[in-house]
């Protein structure tokens, strides 16, 4: 999304900086130059510690090494009018805000997880003095934000309930890149033949599974459609729902369930396009504070998405809207699995589906879109100057 962000912004002749770390989405260093131009787009990967995502301490370390360093870049850094800080990771919008009322910059939040929130209801953090601290701290930075881009209605409506301005906060959804993410018919498809699902109704879950996704409501849904041997369930990604539906899977000898990990990004197209019927998940409890992404991704390759997670969440609004899907509830698995049957043996159907997904994307959900509206908040701003 912010490479995206980012070219967009330079092919318009913006100037365009980017801090960034060197650590890549799994851990470990990434052999690459500590400051490069990209496009257009000038990028300074700024050291921190490399412990990974493996352990919690080795990833506050990370953390606080990145937040260090990034500091020190970004007072070294010239000419800057706006300053955009992601939410990932934790609380960077406090140094960002802070250094914006230094330097006379403008800060604009871009949330894509609402923290601690998140943690908090993941189990990840107890509710306790360093979770009250925390959330002070992200309140405080967001309310003292200039804009703040929440990527959902529901995001929209729990930032308006935690006592956000509501001209402050800018609905921008996420997206995914519509030249390079099309349709790629079965036949054509080389990621099918290479991974043996020529002949298969693949049922796909693509992307991370981790602890805002609903895994449980998985195991009976697989269950149910267990005898039906023409059905591959395939998952496509890492997370730890992913490590415990490989463990039950394994016990239960599912021959019919299989795992991938991630796949390239110039690759994407192929791979989800592979899937006949693709799964979204979300954990009731996570609604408003996440979004999750894949959405956006099976509605660019025009196949049809069966969403299990909660009915007030911006992906089940985006698939009754755009007609690109069914929305089941958590506790409906049996529901869920019973829609997939039939789209199993509806080939129009799954079409029709997809079409009205793809269509939809077009018009709203397309990168160029998402990036017509970061211009127009950015020339929002500057003309409060």
């Amino acid at each position: 999304m912010l490479t995206d962000l980012a070219e967009g912004l330079a092919v318009s002749g913006t100037a365009v900086t980017v801090l960034t770390g060197r650590l890549g989405y799994l851990g470990g260093e990434t052999a690459v130059p500590s400051e490069e131009q990209y496009k257009g787009v000038t990028v300074r990967r700024v050291w921190s510690t490399r412990f990974g995502r493996q352990s919690a301490l080795g990833r506050l370390f990370d953390y606080l090494s990145f937040y260090l360093s990034s500091v020190w870049a970004a007072v070294q850094t010239r000419d800057v009018d706006c300053v955009v800080v992601l939410s990932d990771p934790p609380i960077l919008s406090v140094q960002a805000v802070l250094l914006g009322r230094l330097k006379g910059w403008k800060t604009v939040c871009w949330l894509q997880d609402v923290f601690p929130e998140i943690a908090v209801r993941a189990d990840t953090l107890r509710e306790g003095l360093r979770a009250r601290l925390l959330r002070w701290a992200a309140n405080w930075s967001l309310r003292s934000s200039d804009r703040v881009i929440v990527v959902g209605r529901c995001m929209e409506r729990c930032l308006l309930a935690f006592g956000l301005q509501r001209d402050r906060v800018v609905l921008i959804p996420n997206w995914a890149d519509g030249d390079h993410l099309t349709p790629v018919a079965s036949e054509d498809n080389w990621f099918r033949k290479q991974h043996g699902l020529e002949g298969q109704i693949v049922v796909m879950y693509s992307g991370n599974l981790g602890v805002v996704h609903e895994t449980e409501a998985l195991i009976p849904l697989i269950h149910y459609l267990r005898g039906m041997r023409e059905v591959c369930f395939l998952f496509v990604g890492e997370g730890q729902g992913k490590t415990r539906l490989q463990n039950w899977a394994f016990q239960e000898k599912l021959e019919s369930v299989r795992f991938l990990g991630y796949q390239n990004k110039e690759d994407l197209r192929y791979s989800l396009s592979a899937g006949d019927i693709h799964l979204v998940t979300l954990r009731s409890k996570m609604e408003g504070l996440s979004v999750p992404s894949k959405v956006y991704g099976i509605m660019a390759v025009g196949r049809p998405a069966v969403f299990i997670g909660p009915d007030g969440s911006e992906v089940a609004s985006l698939v009754r809207e755009s007609g690109c899907g069914e929305v089941f509830s958590p506790q409906e698995s049996e529901k869920a699995a019973l829609a997939i049957l039939h789209l199993v043996q509806d080939y129009r159907r799954r079409e029709n589906l997809g079409s009205a997904g793809r269509r939809y994307f077009e018009s709203f959900l397309d990168k160029r879109c998402a990036i017509q509206r970061f211009r127009a908040v950015f020339q929002d701003m500057m003309a409060e100057i």
